[in-house]
């Protein structure tokens, strides 16, 4: 797993002069020497206001309460350990403080994301029928293969997923909506999530909505695929 550690001081220089790409709720990502960044939204915004000589000041602040890492460590070796046998991409690694305050040395305000070029987000993509088979088969493929891996997304939805042409990409693919080695149950929720889009797009297209109990498997979503090619094959 890739580390990458910084003083306070050199976590404010790469805010500063790194280029601001998205704001969440909890996160915001940003490049750094040609990475992409995922960083605790809290620390990012003080330190983003904040004097260079006043970082460490900074980052107490947002611990004040004590060390609270913005991915567990375990999670994310347990992913980049199964990352040869699934498609959707997990975070490279972490990034960590370096401080002589023990409060704060050593705490994971971020991680490193694998940067997908030329990508945007699949719910602003205009899909013909075909198109949108293809991406929609491609994506149970990878949520079949994470379910296989012990991995379940329960935040599955068309804002975590990218696009480019007929390549669908699922990212957020760590952190607490990601369900994996001991904290893996089943795959149910990842299931309902990709069984909600796609009655989302039953509806916009004008097809039959397939009902959904709480209790999705992968045959109800492979049923689901068949009708949706059905249908399509109608029009």
């Amino acid at each position: 797993m890739k580390e990458i550690t910084l003083t306070p001081e050199q976590l404010k220089e790469a805010i500063t002069f790194g280029k601001l790409i998205q704001s969440g709720l909890y996160s915001r990502v940003f490049t750094y020497k040609n990475r992409l960044i995922k960083l605790d939204q809290c620390l990012y915004d003080l330190l983003k206001e904040e004097d260079i000589f006043l970082s460490e000041l900074a980052i107490l602040e947002r611990y004040k309460n004590g060390k609270e890492d913005f991915n567990s460590r375990e999670q994310l070796e347990y992913l980049l350990e199964r990352q040869p046998f699934i498609r959707p991409k997990v975070p490279e690694g972490i990034i960590t403080i370096k401080s002589n305050n023990s409060q704060i040395d050593g705490i994971i305000p971020g991680i490193i994301l694998y940067p997908f070029t030329g990508y945007s987000q699949m719910k602003q993509a205009t899909f013909k029928y075909k198109q949108l088979l293809i991406v929609l088969k491609k994506i149970f493929d990878d949520i079949k293969g994470l379910a296989d891996n012990e991995i379940s997304h329960e935040d599955l939805h068309e804002e975590n997923i990218l696009i480019k042409g007929y390549d669908p990409q699922i990212i957020d693919m760590s952190g607490p909506e990601i369900k994996a080695g001991k904290d893996f149950v089943n795959a149910n929720i990842m299931y309902e999530c990709f069984g909600d889009m796609i009655n989302s797009y039953n509806t916009a297209f004008g097809f039959r909505r397939m009902p959904l109990d709480r209790n999705v498997t992968e045959q109800d979503l492979s049923r689901m695929i068949i009708e949706f090619e059905r249908q399509i094959k109608k029009k």
